[in-house]
């Protein structure tokens, strides 16, 4: 959009050459649109004699039209006796707000997409009539004030690196010693940003542990997937909704091997890799039409230490640090009016990951018939964000995580129901401590068996 405050009157008597000029004169003010982009396109074209391309009247500003130079006159006046040439262009400082809140306004009506107004002061400027270049007083000048409307999709809500589902880590339902084992593990997240249409999210993940080289080393396979998540949206009116459904995550791998093992420490390392098995995230108009196309493409990698601290038959302590880091970004199309065409690609921010748990056997009957253990236990999962993601822009559009460099601390209380020598079944509440979060709460349960004779 433009806005032309044409036919401005400099004073026949300038201020001095010390000041800076202002102009102002009974309004309204026209907002127009055109394919003129920029106050330096407009130069150029009165410069070759072309002929102008139409402006559109789409609305008018209430107010004065007033003109404030951000160079002072004698400035200025240098500028134009120095080039010689017809045109020059005055730069400008904004104009007043009731300018940028009518344009946002129009905007706002014209687009189905809620976005943000912002005057762009490098395409702005004003050019006195008939190409005079100089400012001696009593000329006539026409300021171009240039706005752009910018949309902002912010991928971190759909966490575009798991396909809505949320990203998996080795401390979630993780152990420290190889095993054999087949585990479950369901989270009900309550008020989350990954959740569609609904106040809850329900996230499910199943896999395997499988212990080779008399136990030193093991490898897990873990399958995410979740109900309501949030990757397909659509384009309703001013505000992007979105439709519950069910989605796979990335699966991921993690190889584990055992580093050290004395009875009370033991300390364990490996590497996860997060494959892009994730449903891609898409932004729909309600006529169907494809706004915004991100594919699922980034692997993660996520080396890892693990460690195991047992003082005693019934105390122990339990932590795991990890970094995530992704090796490649993921395909970013958008439909800026022919059709979805590449604007290029997101790479997810790294992470730092680490958590830490405490827990004691307040009941242990290994003989007992049914239950043999009551497990109290007490966590703390911090998860910091080590730099921002990346940002796509095209048209109007910016597509990215606009949430900056976050730090999410989880504080979970749980139980552990030990039943026999093989299963254990684990019930916890987790909640988010501080501004930054993702969720205002989740239960959580979790099944694990281990296999063998």
């Amino acid at each position: 959009m433009i806005v032309v405050a044409d036919d401005l009157d400099a004073p026949a008597v300038l201020p001095g050459g010390g000041n800076t000029l202002t102009i102002t004169e009974p309004g309204p003010v026209g907002i127009f649109s055109s394919s003129v982009g920029s106050v330096q396109e407009l130069q150029a074209l009165f410069r070759a004699g072309s002929p102008i391309p139409a402006f559109n009247l789409q609305g008018a500003v209430v107010d004065n039209a007033t003109l404030t130079t951000s160079a002072t006159i004698t400035d200025i006046q240098a500028q134009l006796a120095g080039t010689g040439m017809g045109y020059d262009i005055i730069l400008l400082t904004p104009p007043p707000g009731s300018y940028d809140a009518t344009v946002d306004g129009v905007f706002q009506t014209r687009n189905g997409v809620a976005g943000t107004t912002v005057l762009n002061t490098g395409s702005s400027g004003a050019l006195i009539q008939g190409g005079v270049d100089t400012l001696n007083g009593g000329e006539d000048l026409d300021a171009f004030y240039f706005y752009d409307y910018i949309i902002r999709l912010n991928t971190s809500l759909a966490d575009v690196s798991s396909g809505g589902v949320g990203r998996t880590k080795i401390a979630d339902n993780g152990v420290v010693l190889p095993q054999d084992r087949v585990f479950f593990r369901y989270g009900n997240v309550h008020n989350t940003t990954y959740a569609a249409g609904a106040p809850s999210l329900n996230r499910f993940v199943a896999g395997f542990e499988r212990a080779f080289m008399e136990g030193l080393f093991s490898l897990e396979l873990r399958a995410p997937f979740a109900t309501d998540a949030a990757t397909a949206y659509a384009v309703d009116g001013n505000a992007i909704t979105n439709g519950a459904t069910t989605r796979f995550g990335n699966f991921s791998l993690y190889l584990k091997g055992l580093l050290v093992d004395d009875g009370r420490l033991a300390v364990s390392g490996g590497l996860g890799i997060s494959l892009p098995t994730a449903s891609d995230t898409s932004i729909h108009y309600a006529d169907g039409t494809e706004l915004l196309h991100i594919s699922s493409d980034a692997v993660h990698l996520q080396p890892f230490l693990g460690m195991l601290y047992t003082p005693n038959r019934r105390c122990f302590a339990q932590a795991f640090l990890q970094y995530d880091v992704a090796t490649n970004g993921n395909a970013v199309a958008l439909n800026t009016g022919n059709g979805l065409t590449s604007a290029g690609s997101l790479t997810d921010a790294n992470h730092l990951l680490f958590d830490a748990a405490i827990g004691y056997w307040l009941y242990q009957d290994k003989q007992a018939k049914g239950l043999t253990g009551i497990i109290p236990t007490l966590e703390i999962h911090q998860t910091v964000a080590t730099g921002d993601g990346d940002i796509v822009s095209a048209g109007p559009f910016q597509i990215g995580n606009f949430n900056g460099n976050r730090s999410i601390t989880s504080l979970v209380a749980g139980t552990t129901l030990e039943c026999g020598t093989r299963t254990q079944i684990t019930a916890g509440y987790a909640t988010a401590l501080g501004s930054d979060r993702d969720y205002d709460g989740a239960f959580q349960i979790q099944l694990n068996h281990l296999l063998g004779q």
